[in-house]
């Protein structure tokens, strides 16, 4: 059976253990109403959604740096041991974005972070806003405005404090999230440019493709600056955390998978931690995007 690879990713209280266990029908990742990390280190999860198998990374959420810099590049570093687990196993097949309405303008330069520097830019990134302030449309425009590239949003229903729940919301918000899964991991890769796929194969053709490959630390250092926009104060920190101390050190990015076909192992409760050993996969090709929500192609590589 193929299984897809999800990753989880967002700030500290942005709701991302509650978009789990939507997915779950149940209670799995524990869950905060505060700005305590809730989640301690990555997990994953098995959860069968419509037919489809997947394994569902649940990580760390995180601070602006300004606010604990400590804190924030271990969790970033904590999220990438994920990222690099997933890699070995044969790459990602959805990168799942959760954003409150109110931090959508400073999300930049971490969707940067994880689709750029982290992984290969041709992994899937959708995108769930888990506080909504305006209608769902424009959250189009704004995504595009801000050279935010998904292959599909949503809008969830994730009660901000405990005891204001709605059923009836929940239950739409279940199913919205549940059919993003679906339609994104049997949609294939981030869609490019006509221009920038040419691109793409001439490099493949001449053996100069470098997207898959992995990042020398003054790489790492560069894109983090130009175009995460982080602090070289932080960027130092982010890179001692990430154990990328010699100029000899390589940042490894993971690739699209492509939903391999993996047997893999897990624990009695559907879960399993970054101590847990996996063995590795193969990726395969994936399928063509046929989105029936408001889907956007917004491959942007300016540094603005």
């Amino acid at each position: 059976m193929s299984m897809f690879n999800v990753l989880v990713v967002g700030q500290t209280g942005c709701g991302k253990s509650s978009v789990v266990n939507m997915l779950a029908g149940e209670s799995r990742a524990p869950t905060s109403h505060d700005l305590s990390h809730c989640t301690k280190h990555w997990v994953e999860y098995a959860i069968p959604v419509d037919g489809h198998s997947f394994q569902v990374f649940d990580t760390i959420g995180f601070l602006e740096p300004g606010l604990d810099t400590k804190g924030y590049t271990e969790a970033i570093a904590d999220t990438y041991l994920a990222i690099d687990t997933l890699r070995q196993r044969g790459g990602i097949d959805l990168l799942l974005y959760c954003v409150r309405d109110e931090e959508i303008e400073k999300m930049k330069g971490h969707y940067r972070l994880f689709h750029e520097v982290f992984c290969d830019e041709e992994v899937p990134v959708a995108l769930v806003v888990t506080s909504r302030g305006i209608s769902h449309k424009a959250y189009k425009a704004i995504f595009r405005s801000h050279k935010i590239a998904c292959v599909d949003y949503v809008c969830a229903n994730i009660a901000s404090t405990p005891g204001r729940s709605n059923s009836a919301a929940d239950t739409e918000s279940q199913k919205a999230i549940k059919e993003l899964l679906v339609k994104c991991c049997d949609a294939g890769p981030n869609p490019r440019s006509t221009l920038q796929q040419l691109w793409r194969r001439v490099q493949k053709l001449v053996g100069t493709d470098q997207s898959h490959r992995s990042l020398k630390r003054n790489e790492v250092s560069a894109l983090l600056t130009r175009r995460c926009k982080m602090q070289q104060e932080v960027v130092e920190q982010l890179l001692t955390a990430l154990n990328l101390q010699s100029p000899s050190s390589r940042l490894h990015r993971a690739p699209y998978a492509g939903a391999a076909t993996r047997n893999l192992p897990s624990s009695e409760n559907g879960a399993s931690t970054r101590d847990e050993q996996v063995s590795d996969a193969r990726p395969s090709s994936g399928s063509q995007l046929h989105s029936v929500v408001d889907s956007t192609s917004l491959h942007s590589r300016s540094d603005s």
